[in-house]
């Protein structure tokens, strides 16, 4: 551009057919020379400028990069957080499921054990029971097998009615005159029940014999004389006196005196 302006002036100067002095001449082209510095430092300036422009587009550009990073980041974490209080939440609800499971639980177990207790309470009861029938069976049937070897040991005696053969309560009881057994001399019957009596318990060793004595014609304690009189014959006959036992009335009968010996099964009789 300064050179087109130095050319319209020598245009025109021709054009106006006259001379330029020279300090015109100067003067213009010293006007040209600053124009020509004042466009110079202008483009310059504007060429800096633009790079500052470009620099600061750069800068925006990174600062964007920047910003949508944090964002994102941000983002990032909101998401995470939000994932961790989801988690949170459901581990929560779990807690109180499984502590409300807990809880039913351990109603159940006290529920449980309470029927346990009563059931094992049952069960014993029962074994208890089922035990005592199994000693009642067993002893049922040795006294059935004591009734079956006393009636063949006495069967002459119980057919005259010298004595009586009876069961009672499930036990043989033999009973015989007191005059039979217990008196100054031991009559043919009373040896006969003896006999029979020792012979029986022999061959049942988990067997007992109570004595005792019906009737009121005599005391107490002859009642009582007259039943170890008759023990004394079973001991010396071989029966183990801790299998024989003295059971006295508790208040006087009627009748003439008789003797009862009952013949029955025990478990815990003590074997000869």
């Amino acid at each position: 551009m300064p050179r087109q302006l130095v050319l319209a002036v020598v245009a025109a100067a021709a054009l106006g057919g006259c001379v330029v002095p020279a300090a015109r001449y100067e003067e213009a082209r010293s006007n040209i020379l600053v124009e020509q510095e004042a466009h110079r430092r202008t483009q310059a300036r504007l060429t800096e400028l633009s790079r500052q422009v470009d620099r600061l587009h750069l800068t925006l550009a990174d600062r964007e990069r920047k910003l949508e990073r944090v964002e994102a980041d941000r983002a990032e974490a909101q998401l995470g957080a939000d994932v961790a209080g989801a988690e949170r939440r459901f581990a929560v609800e779990i807690v109180e499921q499984l502590r409300g499971e807990l809880g039913r639980t351990g109603e159940h177990l006290r529920e449980l054990s309470g029927e346990r207790s009563k059931l094992a309470q049952a069960l014993d009861a029962a074994e208890a029971r089922a035990k005592k029938l199994a000693e009642c069976e067993a002893d049922a049937t040795d006294n059935a097998a004591i009734v079956r070897d006393l009636t063949l040991a006495l069967e002459a005696a119980v057919r005259t009615g010298e004595v009586e053969l009876a069961v009672v309560e499930g036990k043989p009881v033999i009973r015989v005159a007191s005059s039979e057994l217990a008196g100054e001399v031991v009559q043919e019957t009373g040896r006969k029940v003896i006999a029979a009596v020792a012979s029986v318990t022999q061959r049942h060793g988990g067997s007992r014999v109570k004595i005792s004595e019906t009737g009121a014609a005599a005391s107490p304690e002859e009642s009582t004389k007259r039943m170890k009189t008759v023990s004394d014959l079973l001991v010396k006959e071989g029966l183990g006196s801790a299998r024989v036992e003295l059971a006295p009335a508790a208040a006087a009968g009627k009748g003439a005196p008789q003797l009862e010996l009952s013949v029955f099964a025990a478990q815990d009789a003590a074997e000869d």
